[in-house]
């Protein structure tokens, strides 16, 4: 979250939304061609290398096949890169620049963030994005200096979002041992048809990640998509720390499964259901509520119009972080993918008609509008159709302090709004401390299971 608090309001400043929505257009574009060059490899891969962490050989061999097939598709996908460029005319306008992010696709093979999340190294992923991202920040602001530098803000678009994935590459050689290597029986292609199977997923997932400013491009244009990123990018950098909770619980859960280990992996499932809940509820207040003050000090006055669209996709944080938890880590680890994609599939048809509908009308708020009905879509068929299989007690009364909490939040916000007359940064400031504080208050005052074992964390590192 903090690096792009960091850089996201010097680059509104320095480039036009029009550049901002040239870059995310292009990205957007790029993205599909990712998509369809790792093929589901990603999310497949860190599953089968949870299975198989304790079998040194097979997961080296597994390793190594996943690469090998990885870096053929995206041979393909560079043929496609060539295309557009050659055919596309909002691509011909800057195709250097295209070019530029397109290197994200290589950077993506040789990463294999998958092995390590599989083998959940979570300490070296951590140690090496802020070192990357460091780096990165410290380029953007010593080469982007005007608007005229938007292919430097391309380079760290790259290097900032996967630069370190060199580093991954060459760290391999601690994990990956030659003499497990025997590449005449290595059979790249036996991943193919798993891999499919995630790649329906996301391809799906995609209609309304990736789609969405591609149409907004298409029917609107570039300014409408600044607009639509400025929003996106502040709910985005809140939704990671819910989606972190998925990305280490899906390995732990594939391997508790994979060891028949039922009763932890339901504890597991339960305690990530609570902490999203505990977590989420007062981000999204905070989003809604202190929309104007988020958005003008982060990205400036030019982009007020951003201000509703932020309002209307805030929610997607709790959201995505229940389906997170229904899809990524109970019906993935347990073989449920079918079941995953198809309700995928209802949001995504949600997202493409109310697109369709919405866009020549409310232009960008149109396109959020679609966005936040495809995720409730998705994560309201999900627990319809497989509620029997979700080791959740959804309704605790527990539960409650935390609806209660952000009540109590809420009007805590409205009372600093109505008191204090200041500068967007201080009200900024005064809300988040003050709502976020009464909100913590509550929890620690009903000691709520969460609260203590935050509290009980904060006294262990105070007393070491």
């Amino acid at each position: 979250m903090l690096f792009p608090l960091l850089t996201f309001p010097y680059v509104c400043r320095i480039l036009l939304p029009a550049q901002i929505g040239q870059v995310n257009f292009y990205n957007s574009i790029i993205g599909y061609i990712s998509l369809f060059t790792c093929l589901g490899i990603p999310m497949y891969a860190v599953r089968e290398v949870a299975r198989e962490r304790d079998d040194i050989v097979q997961m080296n061999r597994t390793t190594i096949e996943v690469l090998l097939l990885h870096t053929l598709l995206t041979l393909i996908g560079y043929v496609a890169v060539v295309i557009l460029c050659l055919t596309v005319p909002q691509i011909k306008e800057n195709i250097p620049l295209f070019l530029i992010l397109s290197i994200t696709l290589i950077f993506t093979v040789i990463g294999c963030d998958w092995f390590y999340n599989g083998i959940e190294d979570f300490k070296y992923i951590t140690i090496r994005g802020i070192v990357v991202k460091s780096i990165s920040v410290i380029l953007l602001f010593l080469l982007v200096k005007s608007k005229e530098d938007l292919l430097w803000y391309g380079v760290y678009c790259v290097v900032g979002s996967i630069g370190g994935n060199v580093f991954n590459f060459i760290r391999l050689r601690k994990y990956i041992h030659k003499e497990n290597i025997i590449f005449a029986q290595l059979h790249i292609f036996r991943h193919l048809k798993p891999a499919i199977k995630v790649f329906s997923f996301n391809v799906v997932i995609s209609v309304y990640l990736q789609l969405n400013p591609v149409l907004l491009g298409f029917m609107k244009d570039t300014i409408a998509v600044a607009y639509f990123t400025a929003a996106t990018k502040l709910m985005m950098m809140v939704t990671k720390i819910s989606s972190s909770l998925g990305t280490v619980l899906m390995p732990r859960a594939s391997h508790l499964i994979s060891e028949g280990k039922k009763d932890e992996f339901n504890k597991l499932i339960q305690k990530s259901y609570d902490f999203t809940l505990a977590l989420t509820i007062p981000l999204v207040i905070g989003l809604i509520c202190m929309a104007p003050y988020i958005v003008r000090v982060f990205c400036g006055s030019q982009y007020e119009d951003a201000i509703i669209t932020s309002q209307i996709i805030a929610p997607i944080t709790l959201v995505v972080g229940l389906s997170n938890i229904m899809g990524m880590q109970v019906l993935y680890p347990i073989g449920k993918i079918n079941t995953v994609v198809k309700c995928t599939i209802y949001g995504a048809i949600t997202n493409v008609i109310l697109n369709l509908a919405l866009i020549p009308f409310l232009s960008f708020n149109g396109t959020a509008i679609a966005y936040l009905g495809a995720e409730v879509a998705t994560t309201l068929s999900m627990y319809i159709i497989a509620k029997q299989d979700m080791p959740i007690k959804f309704f605790k009364k527990d539960n409650l302090t935390y609806f209660v909490g952000g009540l109590l939040m809420i009007l805590s916000i409205f009372a600093v709004a109505a008191l204090l007359k200041a500068n967007n940064l201080i009200m900024l400031i005064a809300e988040t401390l003050i709502g976020f504080g009464i909100y913590s208050l509550y929890l620690t005052y009903k000691k709520d299971q969460f609260a203590s074992l935050v509290i009980s964390k904060i006294e262990a590192v105070v007393k070491s």
